[in-house]
């Protein structure tokens, strides 16, 4: 697989100045991911990795969990290899390194959409410090781009490529999508017509990456998680695409940093004028492809895949929508590679303020994913609030002896989900009613809870066990004065009364009240019952 990196030509300057960025990037992303506490989401997958005796049984085993296998078939083997939870960290960071390497010395970019690329949140925390799958997707789209020339010579390369990204994540199928519509707008928008040939290695990308799309949705279809979709019960199916299509900002509100979407929450107005101005720089960022058809009609195809997406399955979040700023990325990279279009000097002067006007929109983009970015070092280096507050719960489990053995039990039960990469305590599941450390997010549970139902399941486990149970509450009891029904996760409900609070306080100690985190709400009281 060909992967270019610096020009012969380029100035030694140039590369040490490049050698002094990357090294930054990579002493600051190091220093995320090793600071930051993993959550639910990053040792669910390890832990759907770790199942079964083989990679043949895992594989079995997280079908219909909602991802691609191709995550899961590298935390298996690195894990092998080291035989430690700490290859969660090592794959995600090795990865992230490797696609800020090609960032930084392979695609041919601007300096200004480089280095903004490059310190953005998703390429400094959400594709490297949180270890999840979207990271592979970066990697894989920088080495399409770095490898199209010579694949679109017979079209096995890049199929190939496309088939590895198809399985990356269900979001980049849509990805695929756009390169495909790239290459093909490219062929028939091409003056002069390009040789036979040229449609042949199209045609045979196009084959593998189907093969690849197929087995996507093999692996995550028919999902066992059915209560994570949308519901589009009642409604009409046209007009939500209709929507999805005219208003993409309602999906990429993420795109703005934390105390921009604050405001938006606090105030209807600044919901409504900002959500306006997302729309104009997301479509307005398009028109820096303006002198580019093909790619322009991609990226505009992806975001409207992606918008349908979010719309008709289930919501993204910043990690899914970021997707398609780093398509936009490598489609600028590679239409410098290639001028082949039908758009003639002429037209592109013409197109020039435009094209100026789009790259402008873009790059405000990518400063706001900056100011993400800075948010995100500021909450982990000075702020110091952690992500999840499952770390502190480990070291607290390891400074009480006598709770060794203990059953931990949670409400929601997707607290529990992250604990395996800190204690090594059995974990209940309350709403399945039984042992694991995997939600199942089915309708095939207990949907509604009562903290009566709670503390019944723990004693029914001290009895049966013999060992302390740990219950972990996100809500904090002393704080709730009248009956309340609340809602969790997609479908759950939990029941709260004076009378069962009074009777589970009786029953149980409080041990231990987590602080305050950021970015998700894994942050909990701790009860251990008498």
């Amino acid at each position: 697989m060909a992967v270019i990196v610096s020009a012969i030509d380029e100035p030694r300057s140039a590369k040490l100045g490049k050698a002094l960025i990357f090294m930054v990037w990579l002493v600051l992303a190091s220093a995320l991911c090793w600071s930051e506490t993993v959550w639910r989401d990053e040792v669910r997958a390890l832990s759907l990795a770790l199942q079964g005796d083989n990679f043949i049984d895992m594989l079995r085993q997280m079908h219909g969990e909602g991802h691609p296998a191709l995550w899961y078939i590298l935390l298996r083997a690195a894990y092998v290899v080291v035989g430690s939870p700490v290859v969660l960290k090592v794959v995600a960071l090795t990865i992230a390194a490797a696609a800020a390497y090609l960032l930084v010395f392979g695609l041919k970019l601007p300096l200004s959409i480089m280095l903004l690329s490059l310190f953005s949140s998703f390429s400094i925390f959400d594709y490297a410090a949180m270890s999840r799958n979207y990271g592979i997707s970066m990697l894989v789209i920088f080495l399409i781009v770095l490898s199209w020339e010579k694949g679109t010579r017979n079209g096995l390369l890049l199929g190939l490529l496309f088939a590895l990204l198809a399985n990356t994540n269900v979001h980049s199928v849509v990805l695929v999508g756009g390169f495909l519509a790239y290459w093909f707008f490219d062929l028939i928008l091409a003056r002069p017509r390009p040789a036979l040939t040229e449609y042949r290695g199209f045609a045979t990308a196009a084959a593998i990456a189907a093969v690849g799309i197929i087995l996507c949705f093999v692996t995550v279809y028919p999902t066992f998680n059915d209560t994570g979709q949308n519901d589009l019960s009642g409604k009409n199916f046209a007009l939500l695409a209709l929507g999805a299509l005219a208003a993409p900002s309602s999906h990429f509100m993420a795109f703005y940093p934390d105390r921009i979407l604050e405001l938006v929450l606090a105030y209807p107005l600044a919901s409504r004028i900002f959500a306006a101005l997302m729309s104009v720089l997301i479509y307005a960022s398009l028109l820096a492809l303006a002198n580019r058809r093909p790619a322009m009609i991609a990226a505009g195809l992806v975001l409207l895949g992606l918008s349908l997406l979010f719309t008709l399955v289930y919501p993204g979040g910043y990690r899914h929508q970021a997707l398609w700023l780093v398509f936009m990325i490598a489609i600028t990279a590679l239409t410098r590679h290639t001028q082949r279009e039908g758009t003639g000097a002429a037209g592109i002067e013409a197109a020039g303020g435009i094209v100026r006007f789009g790259r402008l929109c873009f790059l405000i983009l990518l400063a706001l994913q900056v100011v993400s970015g800075i948010e995100k070092i500021n909450q982990a280096f000075i702020a110091e609030i952690p992500l999840s507050r499952s770390k502190d719960f480990g070291a607290f489990m390891q400074s009480r002896p006598d709770l060794k053995d203990a059953v931990i039990m949670a409400d929601p039960d997707y607290l529990v989900e992250a604990l395996p990469y800190y204690v090594s305590n059995r974990t209940y599941l309350l709403r399945e009613e039984r042992f694991g450390a995997i939600v199942r997010y089915t309708r095939n549970a207990r949907l509604s809870l009562s903290l009566a139902d709670i503390l019944q399941t723990a004693h029914r486990l001290q009895r049966s066990e013999h060992v302390p149970v740990v219950i972990l509450l996100s809500q904090r009891l002393d704080q709730i004065a009248a009956p309340v029904t609340l809602r969790e996760s997609y479908v759950w409900r939990l029941s709260l009364t004076p009378e069962d609070i009074s009777a589970f306080q009786s029953a149980t100690s409080l041990v231990k009240r987590f602080g305050p985190v950021g970015g998700s709400d894994e942050t909990f009281d701790a009860y251990v019952l008498k």
